[in-house]
């Protein structure tokens, strides 16, 4: 629940981006006024909170009031805190919905991390409706899932049933969705396809464009109907996002002109077309430098380029890929890493990798941290101490994201925003599953469709009135695969429950028989029917032969091996066809292309779809009965085999990059079995009166072509009329494309002999390509043939037109990015200069050229070139004088407090960015304080600015129950230009306030100024003590025959009085009591307390909480943590021993019914118990090392990686530090700055022991300790021997009775994944955050 000290926020705010594009030829949406007579005649409410405003200037009004250590949280995706005393929500931005919702981030009631089993439509996957290549289908779709998605922010669901709404009922909710998905389908194996929209951008661009428009409340052409946002779409991953076994490592490396016609076009697409809100940034990196952190692709690409101005998040632990070994071990140029620490090659100053990851990533444009551990304050502090972060950075990021949730009406009433009407009805309303069936019935491919043997028709459709006796084979058949990011919805239709309702509605006596036929997607039997199916199949007058893939085979994190079907179905297929039943359909259902070269030959029809959502099956009997004709085409090329792809790891494109094969149907060289774009129907289609014109065009001219598509078939049906451009002329060192798709048109359902004259138009500088000499798009001159047919590999007929000089460049959209956006009056601001925050950080020596574009205003033109504003009509306009005034040579003066917008306008296009002017306000009192005293806090003013401000009246507002009283003036009529002023108040602490409450006084300056009324704030945090607090806990082993230990309790006084401390209240698991004590702390003085506790068992985690009793029968504030007693017995090992030698110490248990934790990484492989993965590990030490023995259970061995990649496979993974963070109230900066962590593994080149992170040492294999790993396949154990030597682990030191943090982490590689570890202690798999480990004890001789 949210605090309730005080005033209730009335909602949350969306703050405005700091550099806002705007494109040229994009209406503008109308809006409050925010000229200077509209805000005057506005209330005195905060700027944030008065709709006079724009949403950008109130977004950054309202980060101008955080303190850095509120605008640091704020920059996190999950859980971003409560502000309540600005009206700001907890807010989390990680929502899903790529088919439908599928992640509720904000449902706080189902846990940290939100609703993840969502009850809502579920749509077929992107991959499987592109294939209706429909995009007013999509949009209804979208609609569909964004109506949902407000109505899970219906009030009445709250505390009752699945929301979006919040940890309060007064929440507004959270509008940030992570979809869709558009990086391209450039190779099938590629985990991810089925959330793609295919492999051609122009396809990829059309579809996905309308399912941006649906979500976010557009219309489909992009048109806002509204000033707000229904839904915030966040298109993904940014950028070349299309290897997923490597992804956190690899560097996807390729030319500018793949990078910018390929990789991203469609995400300029979805910018300049869409206004998509949100992009997330991508785990690889490209060229050499981590996505995050690309200042080239994030903002000379997305921004200064492409125009975008919505706000970035990083993919969840990117940030930490960034700079890591295990990542990409990353630095920028001028700096070295060793993986923990940066330093700069110039000065030789450091700053820890972390910081430098996180700061690097925001300064190129990723403004959000998913679930890393970099974003804490002592990181970015320290890098704002070295140079290489600023507050305005971060206050430029804020910006963007509070505008983007600005937009969605989080923080204006109810009334305004139209959405809020939305209720839980449209979840799962009737309306909304019938669209989800009839999406997919339009997408579902007929790949083939023969004569049956000895009749002259063909197989399909079949007539479910003459079917008596159908068979269903294949397991999937009697499955529904929802896809990546699928809900639950509560209506699934499989295959054979749908071809049986469809089958018995009309012809009730029929017979369904299914049967698995012992087929999965892992199997490696032969499958097998039982007799009495094989009977059936022979006289069936349908036989329906189901396979596919599954999300075992491809999914997020794993890439398919081979284009070969998976499990056992090639079997299948060949047991059905040797059967002999001519009327056999073969039906997959995929997540894109198998070798079926075997499979057309033994079956007359074949009917194809991707993960088809929850009615797939019932759309699957829609177009095997005839009820559906089918119209889908294929998104992507069939490609026959494994030989016709390119390695996984080649982001080449045309045949000279890809080993002469080329990839997509733009270059590929060779015959695929099915080509892109194809698909068949029941009907016939004819083209005729084909028009191409007119014959020859200028670079900015447009192409129109004309022609008739006719139903020449005897059943009514739609196709698809597709429009390709081919270049009939060659470039010398140039690779064209050999075609390109410039348009297409779904028909409409046409009757037989009906048509229907369709008309596309193509502009000749779509089909521009990037030239690197000349750093700009060019449309190479020369004849271009216009072919139209249904697919890229058949020609219905064309036209030639010659295409002639080159793209007029005109401005498109310009963007201003100032370093910072919160100013004082008398600053300056030149408009002209550049922002060195946003300079290159790329490698040069595996990037090619750029053009500079770390100006504060750049303007992109037409052919993605950038202005030469000393060439360019530029002028200059602040919205409000009052507040900042600008020079004609761009020079920006801030004048007054207040708010206003600075354009930027080239040659008639206009960019913005907000600003605030502040006078520096601030409020000072005590940090620590005591129940039942007295503080002085202490506000002090200072105007300036240029003219005297008026009727100034400062005000403070303390806790609920607490007082404040003015001990000064607190109003002024005026205070002069240059006059600094103060108020003091007297605040009262009531004895009723609790030890451990954090809060805050909350100063307001508010005043009239040059610029009108206007208001500040200033905050002083502070802490309630008992002077007696809790802050660390040691366990201490005190015994080993039988176990007993202690905990040394390290009680504090923070305040500056004396407390006197009678007893310590303790619990350790189920155990608790009473310690006596009779101690004074000193004012900033601190005791410790030995509590005895006996019946521990050695290598248990336990949790505690303590509390001081305080004189007067008072108890201080709890402190929790948790504790592990593992005595490290002292024993020399050498360099060999046996298990014999350490079998007669404590081990930890790693059983999950012991010491172990088991984590799921693969849900489709559940831990199997002891045998699937367990062990013992023991710990011993000398003078010289620390000996680390574990004999692991382990079913399956697998470790293919070596060096920094072994956590990749099975390995033994364990790191320490000094101290006990885990059960300290503050990590200390030893036991932080002291962590190490280190693998063992088992690997192709032998045992090896990896150092990832060192305080110093940095990451690289381990060559002074002694490591052995053998593996027993009979026993299936992993026996590990290593001695690391104190002189590599050198925070902790190696002393009787030290007791240091360690945590263990064993990874379970199966089946080709990485499916899970078992841990001890937490601080490896899970986060890398040292409060997570456990605790040993270096045990004295003898003990």
């Amino acid at each position: 629940m949210r605090s309730g000290r005080r005033r209730s926020p009335t909602g949350r705010l969306l703050a405005a981006a700091v550099a806002v594009s705007v494109v040229a030829g994009v209406p503008a949406v109308a809006r409050a006024s925010s000229a200077p007579s509209a805000r005057a005649a506005a209330s005195t409410r905060p700027v944030y909170l008065d709709t006079h405003y724009t949403f950008a200037e109130r977004a950054a009004d309202l980060v101008s009031r955080m303190t850095p250590a509120e605008k640091t949280a704020q920059l996190q995706t999950n859980n971003a805190p409560a502000i309540p005393r600005l009206g700001v929500q907890q807010y989390t931005y990680w929502s899903e919905g790529q088919h439908g919702i599928n992640r509720l981030g904000a449902d706080t009631a189902a846990g940290s991390q939100g609703e993840l089993d969502v009850t809502a439509t579920s749509f077929p996957v992107n991959f499987a409706s592109t294939m209706s290549w429909d995009p007013e289908l999509t949009y209804q779709e979208t609609t569909a899932i964004s109506d949902e998605v407000r109505g899970f922010l219906d009030k009445s669901l709250w505390g009752k049933g699945q929301n979006n709404i919040g940890p309060s009922a007064s929440d507004y909710g959270d509008l940030t969705f992570w979809a869709p998905t558009v990086n391209m389908d450039r190779d099938p194996r590629w985990g991810r396809t089925n959330e793609s929209f295919g492999e051609d951008t122009y396809l990829a661009s059309t579809m996905a464009g309308a399912f941006v428009n649906g979500y976010q409340g557009q219309t489909i052409t992009g048109r806002q109907m509204t000033p707000y946002l229904k839904v915030a779409a966040t298109a993904k991953h940014y950028a070349l996002n299309n290897d997923e076994n490597s992804r956190h490592t690899q560097s996807a490396n390729t030319t500018d002109a793949n990078t910018r016609d390929y990789y991203t076009k469609q995400f300029a697409a979805l910018v300049q077309n869409a206004h998509v809100s949100g992009v997330m940034t991508s785990y690889n990196a490209v060229n050499g430098t981590p996505a995050p952190a690309d200042t080239y692709t994030v903002n000379e690409l997305l921004q200064a380029t492409y125009g975008f101005g919505g706000y970035t998040t990083s993919d969840c632990g990117a940030i930490g890929d960034v700079y890591s070994s295990g990542g990409h071990n990353w630095a920028p140029p001028g700096w070295t890493t060793n993986g923990t620490t940066w330093t700069n090659t110039a000065t030789g100053k450091q700053v820890p990798a972390a910081a430098g990851g996180q700061a690097f990533a925001l300064r190129a444009g990723t403004q959000l941290n998913c679930a890393g551990g970099e974003l804490t304050a002592q990181n970015i502090d320290a890098a704002i101490t070295m140079g290489i972060l600023t507050p305005g950075v971060i206050d430029s990021a804020l910006a963007k994201l509070f505008t983007v949730r600005m937009q969605t009406g989080e923080f204006d009433p109810a009334g305004k925003v139209a959405y809020t009407k939305i209720t839980k009805a449209q979840i799962e309303s009737p309306p909304h599953q019938a669209l989800a069936e009839k999406v997919a019935a339009q997408d579902l491919v007929l790949l083939q469709n023969n004569e049956v043997t000895g009749t002259s028709t063909p197989l399909l459709p079949a007539d479910p009135a003459k079917l008596d006796n159908i068979v269903v084979v294949g397991n999937l058949a009697n499955t529904t695969t929802l896809g990546g990011y699928s809900g639950r919805p509560t209506l699934t239709v499989n295959a054979v429950q749908g071809i049986t309702a469809a089958a018995k509605a009309a012809n009730p006596s029929a017979t369904v028989t299914f049967d698995a036929c012992g087929t999965t997607t892992t199997a490696t039997a032969p499958a097998e029917c039982s007799a009495a199916t094989q009977a059936a199949v022979k006289t069936a007058d349908l036989v329906v032969v189901a396979v596919g893939s599954d999300m075992g085979v491809a999914d997020e994190g794993t890439d398919r091996s081979a284009l070969s079907l998976p499990g056992n179905y090639d079997s299948l297929i060949s047991q059905v066809a040797a059967l002999g039943n001519p009327r056999t359909a073969l039906v997959m259902q995929a997540d894109g292309p198998y070798d079926i070269q075997e499979a057309r030959k033994d079956f007359p029809a074949i009917v194809f779809s991707g993960y088809n959502g929850e009615s797939q099956g019932a759309a699957l009997a829609q177009v095997l009965f005839g009820e559906q004709n089918p119209s889908g085409h294929l998104d992507f090329t069939w490609y026959a085999d494994d030989s016709q792809l390119p390695a996984m790891d080649d982001y080449g494109l045309t045949p000279s990059e890809t080993g002469g094969l080329g990839r997509t149907y733009m270059h590929f060289t060779g015959k695929p079995t099915y080509p892109f774009g194809y698909g068949l129907s029941y009907s016939r289609f004819t083209y005729s009166g084909v028009h191409v014109g007119p014959g020859s065009v200028s670079a900015d001219g447009t192409v129109n072509v004309g022609f008739d598509v006719t139903n020449t078939g005897t059943v009514a049906g739609s196709t698809v009329a597709q429009l390709y451009a081919a270049p009939q002329f060659t470039v010398p060192g140039v690779e064209l494309p050999k075609e390109q798709l410039a348009g297409f048109k779904k028909t409409a359902v046409l009757a037989p002999g009906r048509t229907q004259h369709v008309s596309l138009s193509v502009k000749a500088a779509d089909l521009s390509h990037w030239d690197e000499d000349s750093l700009k798009q060019v449309v190479h001159n020369g004849a271009y043939q216009f072919r139209v047919g249904p697919d890229s590999a058949t020609v219905a007929g064309s036209g030639t037109v010659r295409v002639h000089g080159a793209i007029t460049p005109r401005v498109q959209s310009v963007t201003v990015q100032p370093a910072q956006v919160v100013f004082t009056p008398g600053d300056s601001l030149d408009l002209t200069g550049t922002n060195p925050w946003i300079a290159p950080d790329t490698d040069p020596t595996l990037e090619q050229k750029h053009a500079p574009a770390d100006h504060i205003v750049e303007a992109a033109m037409s052919d993605q070139s950038l202005a030469d504003l000393s060439r360019a009509h530029v002028t200059y306009r602040s919205s409000d004088p009052r507040v900042a005034t600008v020079a004609s040579t761009g020079v920006v003066t801030m004048r007054a407090p207040g708010a206003a917008t600075i354009e930027a306008t080239v040659n008639g296009v206009t960019g913005t960015t907000p600003i605030v002017v502040q006078n520096p306000f601030s409020l000072r009192a005590a940090g620590i304080v005591k129940p039942n005293t007295t503080i002085t806090a202490t506000a002090t003013f200072a105007n300036t600015s240029g003219q005297a401000v008026r009727g100034l009246t400062l005000d403070l507002t303390s806790p609920s129950g607490w007082t404040a009283t003015p001990t000064s003036p607190v109003s002024l009529p005026e205070v002069a230009p240059g006059q600094t002023v103060t108020a003091t108040w007297s605040v009262g602490i009531p004895g009723s306030a609790s030890p451990g409450t954090k809060a805050e006084l909350d100063a307001t300056a508010a005043f009239t100024g040059r610029a009108g009324a206007y208001s500040e704030a200033a905050v002083s945090a502070l802490t309630v003590t008992s002077g007696a607090t809790p802050e660390q806990v040691t366990p201490v082993v005190t015994g080993t025959n039988p176990p007993a230990g202690s905990l040394k309790v390290v009680v504090n006084n923070p305040s500056d009085t004396p407390t006197t401390v009678t007893a310590v209240d303790w619990k350790l698991g189920s155990a608790s009591g009473t310690q006596p004590v009779s101690a004074t702390i000193a004012p900033q003085g601190s005791a410790t307390v030995d509590v005895p506790v006996t019946g521990i068992s050695f290598a248990e985690p336990y949790t505690f909480t303590v509390t001081s009793v305080i004189s007067g029968d008072l108890s201080s504030e709890p402190f929790s943590g948790h504790a592990t007693f593992l005595p490290v017995a002292n024993k020399s090992l050498g360099d060999s021993w046996t298990l014999a030698d350490v079998q007669d110490g404590p081990a930890v248990d790693l059983a999950t019914t012991a010491d172990g934790t088991w984590s799921t990484l693969d849900g489709s492989q559940p831990y199997g118990g002891a045998s699937d993965l367990s062990g013992k590990v023991w710990l011993d030490w000398d003078s010289t090392n620390l000996y680390l023995t574990a004999n692991l259970t382990d079913d399956v061995f697998s470790e293919p990686a070596t060096g920094a990649d072994i956590w990749q496979g099975d390995c033994l993974q364990f790191a320490a530090t000094s101290g006990v963070p885990g059960s300290s109230a503050a990590s200390s900066t030893a036991s932080v700055n002291g962590h190490y962590e280190y693998g063992a593994a088992l690997t192709s080149a032998g045992a090896q022991l990896y150092r990832w992170i060192a305080p110093t040492e940095g990451s690289g294999q381990v060559t002074n300790a002694t490591v052995h790993v053998t593996r027993d396949e009979a026993a299936h154990t992993t026996l590990y021997q290593l001695a690391i030597p104190w002189s590599d682990l050198t925070s902790v030191q190696p002393a009787a009775n030290t007791v240091f943090s360690f945590a263990l982490d064993v990874n379970d590689k199966d089946n080709g994944v990485r499916k899970g570890y078992m841990q001890w202690g937490d601080g490896i798999g899970s986060s890398k955050d040292v409060s997570g480990f456990d605790m040993a004890q270096l045990m004295p001789a003898g003990a």
